[in-house]
C-alpha cells in the first residue's frame, strides 16, 4: 500500500497523462463498489439511499465515494471511504470496482479515457421520475452540441442498468439514452422516505432553524434556465404566506431550495419567514417533511406527489420554456394547479380542493404506471447482491 500511493504521489504531477494509465490490469475486487452523485456532488439522492441500505445488510462491503473538494461538507457515514472526484485515485478505484452506481454521466471520465472492463457493472440510477422535462437525447438544444452528445452516447453505452419507476420512465429511458442500457422497474430508492413516518425529521429540520414544532412550511423548488438567471423567481412570499395560512390554518414559512447549478439566488434577507435552504445536504428530507410544495418544472414535485400533500405549479414563462427545453407532457395533465403569475398561484391555493386533488394524484400515479412502494433501494440492494456474486 506504501508503494502505491508513493506512485499516486508521482503521478498528480502529470494527472492528464497518467488518468489514462492501464489501470485496466490492476485485479478488479469482487467487494468494492464506486457512487457518485451528480458528478461528485456530495451525499444524497438514489446512490445515498442504496448506499445506506448495504451498509446495513453487508457491512463488509467496500463503498468508495467520489466527491468534490468542496461537497466533502455533506454528512457521510463513517465506513464510506471518500475519494476526490476526478482524481488519480478515482480512476483507480473505477478501473477496480466490481460495481459502479451513479445518478448522472460520467462526462469527465469518459474524456480522460475510462472504459468499462469486461466483469465490471455501471447501474445508472438517474435524478428524476415521472419528470415532464425533456431529457437527454430528446433535448434538441443538448443534441445539437456534439460534443457533449458524443460522450452522453459513449456513457449510455456503458450502461447496463437503468432503474426506472415507472412503465412512464421505461418509454423516456428507451428514447433519451439512445436504446442502451437493460431498464428495471426497481422503483427509486430516495423515494422510499416518503413511505416513512417522518415526524422526527420533519422536528429536527424544524429544530435547528430554531422554529416551533408546529410550524408549517411551504418548499419553493423551482428549476435553474438556460443562462442560469433567477429573475423569473419572483414568487410574492407575503401574499403567498397569507393564502397558505387563510386556506389551511397555522403558522407558515417559507423554505426556499434552488437547483444546485445556480450558484446567486433571489435576496431574501427583508423576510423574517423565508429561509433559503439550498445547502440543505437531502433535497428528499425537505420534501418529505413539507406541508406543501411549489415548484415550476422540477422533478421534484413529482417524487413529492407520493406524499399525497399539496402540490402547486408557479411558471411565469411555460411556452419559452417550452420551447428551450420541451416537455413530455402538458403541466395541465398533471394534478397540480398551475398559476402563470401570482395571482393565479395565490387564487389556486385559496380554492384549493383537497378530494379533488387526491383523485387526480391516484389517476395520475396509475396512468404513469408507478411502482414506487417504498422498497426501492431493497430491490436494487438485491441487484447488487446477484451482481457480486457473479
Amino acid at each position: 500500500m506504501l508503494k502505491f500511493s508513493v506512485l499516486l504521489f508521482i503521478m498528480n504531477f502529470k494527472s492528464s497523462f497518467f488518468k489514462r494509465l492501464p489501470f485496466k490490469y490492476f485485479p478488479i475486487s469482487g467487494k468494492k463498489i464506486v457512487f457518485s452523485n451528480y458528478v461528485g456532488m456530495g451525499y444524497g439522492c438514489n446512490p445515498k439511499y442504496i448506499a445506506e441500505l448495504l451498509l446495513k445488510k453487508h457491512p463488509d462491503i467496500k463503498i468508495i465515494w467520489l466527491v468534490n473538494e468542496k461537497d466533502r461538507k455533506f454528512k457521510f457515514p463513517p465506513q464510506i471511504k471518500k475519494v476526490k472526484n476526478l482524481s488519480i485515485r478515482a480512476f483507480y478505484e473505477m478501473n477496480t470496482a466490481k460495481i459502479w452506481i451513479d445518478n448522472f454521466h460520467k462526462v469527465g471520465y469518459i474524456k480522460e479515457g475510462l472504459k468499462k472492463r469486461k466483469g465490471q457493472y455501471y447501474i445508472q440510477t438517474w435524478h428524476g421520475s415521472l419528470g415532464i422535462k425533456k431529457i437527454e437525447a430528446d433535448v434538441h438544444a443538448l443534441t445539437n452540441t456534439k460534443s457533449w452528445e458524443n460522450t452522453a452516447v459513449e456513457n449510455a453505452k456503458m450502461q447496463d442498468y437503468l432503474l426506472s419507476n415507472s412503465s412512464f420512465e421505461d418509454r423516456v429511458y428507451r428514447s433519451a439514452f439512445w436504446g442502451y442500457g437493460e431498464i428495471l422497474r426497481t422503483g427509486h430508492a430516495r423515494n422510499d422516505i416518503f413511505f416513512k413516518d417522518n415526524k422526527d425529521l420533519r422536528i429536527k429540520i424544524l429544530d435547528e432553524l430554531k422554529l416551533s414544532s408546529d410550524t408549517k412550511f411551504a418548499l419553493y423548488v423551482p428549476t435553474f434556465r438556460q443562462g442560469y438567471s433567477t429573475k423569473i423567481y419572483n414568487v410574492d412570499y407575503e401574499r403567498l404566506k397569507k393564502s397558505l395560512e387563510e386556506r389551511f390554518g397555522g403558522e407558515w414559512v417559507i423554505f426556499v431550495r434552488l437547483h444546485r447549478n445556480i450558484k446567486t439566488g433571489p435576496d431574501l434577507r427583508n423576510f423574517g419567514f423565508v429561509y433559503n435552504l439550498s445547502a440543505y445536504d437531502d433535497v428528499q428530507e425537505l420534501l418529505a417533511s413539507a406541508d406543501c410544495a411549489i415548484t415550476d418544472y422540477s422533478s421534484c414535485i413529482f417524487d413529492f406527489v407520493l406524499t399525497r400533500k399539496p402540490g402547486f405549479i408557479y411558471a411565469p414563462d411555460i411556452e419559452k420554456y417550452n420551447q428551450e427545453r420541451g416537455f413530455y407532457y402538458s403541466l395541465y395533465d398533471t394534478p397540480f394547479p398551475v398559476a402563470r403569475d401570482n395571482d393565479e398561484l395565490v387564487f389556486n391555493i385559496k380554492t384549493f380542493d383537497n378530494n379533488l386533488y387526491l383523485s387526480k394524484v391516484g389517476e395520475f400515479l396509475k396512468e404513469k404506471g408507478c411502482v414506487d412502494d417504498g422498497s426501492a433501494a431493497l430491490r436494487t440492494v438485491n441487484l447488487v447482491e446477484k451482481l457480486l456474486d457473479k
